[in-house]
């Protein structure tokens, strides 16, 4: 038994995951996130079914996205004054209680709008709090491990919700808003097992100019740095690009799987959502074991090129299926094992959540890397407010010129621009 404990001590992972308080805080997020990555996607799956329009889902991502550019700054200065594990219930249970008013039939686009943005609110606050107490719980020593487990956390509760969020909707229609909002309530109990160090429950009055006069310092300090290392500039360059791009094809997967594979909007999560996510769990995993192999710079143009060609590709993939090099495999193929459009689509979403993991991954350690952990939660603070700016006028695009000019003409231009956004990255 001793001899076990000697290794348990040796083994960081295990360590980490022995002490109460981290195990909490991780179960917690295994709740919240699931229902953070649901609730997304059964937002867009339900204004869509409402609207038959592009345009109004651009409506609710923007919902998401707006509260970022707004309120994440002010957040962070106002979570590092605050108690944290008060934040973290506070801010799940608010978004639990946020979420019943969808249960009520045919509620107006206009309602779920509103309500989506002040759950967006709430999530501004949660996700600093929720980084920042990792290191009021486990040694310093020990944070690696921690954020390891975080981070599988994370991607993992990605993978699960969006396998989930179609057919839940599917089977319990608006019942599962109280589904969400359960999970929502049980993360926000699992947090009161978390024992912070009494030290560090620091409570503060903050008056409005002490807060504009810290945002305004931190703001500086981090634009000061980000001159000084040119390399974390070009990584939140990188992560916000992404990420935009992201959005905006959130914004037309309800179309294409309409209009152009001609299924159900609730497939979007089986067919694209969760092989992509899967891809990025298997492409995180085999960076993270060969990361002192690879350089930065060449594996985030090839991450970009992949997914730019993905993208172009991706509207003929009803027309190719029935190609006759298609057809021919599938000639000597046993019938059970045919090609179909849904395998090739399958397919290529699990090789475009790989690429970003190219993406998102080596852009990620650059930042933590070259960042001092003193201004590190501002600069992902500031990168979440850039996400948002540089998202607003895509994704407010995307719905609309979708529906003038069509899905795959719009998909068609991402690809082609992330192909030339690569290009340019890796010259300059």
């Amino acid at each position: 038994m001793h001899a076990v404990k000697e290794r348990l001590k040796k083994n960081d992972i295990a360590h980490v995951l022995l002490r109460p308080s981290f195990s909490f805080l991780m179960f917690s997020e295994f709740f919240s996130q699931i229902a953070f990555n649901m609730q997304h996607f059964v937002l867009i799956f339900l204004i869509y079914e409402l609207t038959h329009s592009n345009t109004a889902v651009s409506g609710i991502i923007l919902s998401f996205t707006i509260p970022a550019i707004l309120f994440s700054l002010l957040a962070g200065v106002f979570v590092d004054r605050w108690n944290k594990k008060t934040v973290l219930f506070t801010t799940n249970f608010l978004r639990g209680v946020m979420l019943l008013p969808f249960l009520i039939p045919n509620a107006h686009p206009s309602i779920i709008y509103t309500l989506t943005f002040f759950i967006a609110i709430a999530t501004q606050f949660f996700l600093p709090a929720e980084s920042s107490i990792i290191p009021l719980l486990v040694p310093k020593q020990k944070l690696v491990a921690a954020n390891a487990i975080f981070s599988i956390g994370i991607y993992s509760t990605v993978l699960i919700g969006y396998i989930l969020a179609g057919p839940l909707l599917l089977v319990m229609g608006r019942s599962v808003f109280l589904l969400l909002s359960v999970l929502f309530f049980i993360s926000a109990f699992l947090i009161l097992g978390i024992r912070v160090p009494k030290r560090e429950e620091k409570h503060s009055a903050v008056s409005i100019q002490a807060v504009e006069l810290s945002i305004g310092r931190e703001i500086r300090e981090i634009f000061s740095y980000m001159r000084k290392v040119r390399n974390v500039m070009r990584a939140l360059i990188i992560l916000t690009m992404a990420q935009a791009i992201i959005f905006t094809f959130a914004v037309l997967g309800p179309g294409y799987l309409a209009t152009i594979l001609k299924t159900r909007v609730e497939s979007l999560s089986w067919l694209l959502l969760a092989p992509a996510a899967l891809g990025m769990v298997t492409g995180a995993l085999i960076l993270g074991s060969n990361a002192r192999k690879l350089k930065h710079a060449p594996t985030i143009t090839v991450g970009f090129i992949v997914t730019g060609l993905i993208f172009i590709f991706l509207p003929f993939i009803s027309s190719v299926s029935s190609k006759d090099f298609i057809l021919a495999i599938n000639s000597i193929l046993p019938s059970f094992l045919d090609v179909t459009g849904v395998h090739i689509i399958v397919f290529l979403a699990f090789i475009a959540g790989f690429s970003n993991a190219l993406v998102f991954v080596p852009a990620n350690a650059t930042i933590q890397s070259q960042t001092p952990e003193s201004i590190r939660g501002r600069i992902y603070g500031f990168l979440n407010a850039m996400t948002g700016s540089v998202s607003l006028l895509p994704v407010a695009l995307a719905g609309g010129l979708a529906d003038i000019f069509g899905v795959s003409q719009v998909i068609t231009s991402i690809g082609i621009a992330m192909i030339i956004l690569a290009v340019f990255e890796y010259i300059f």
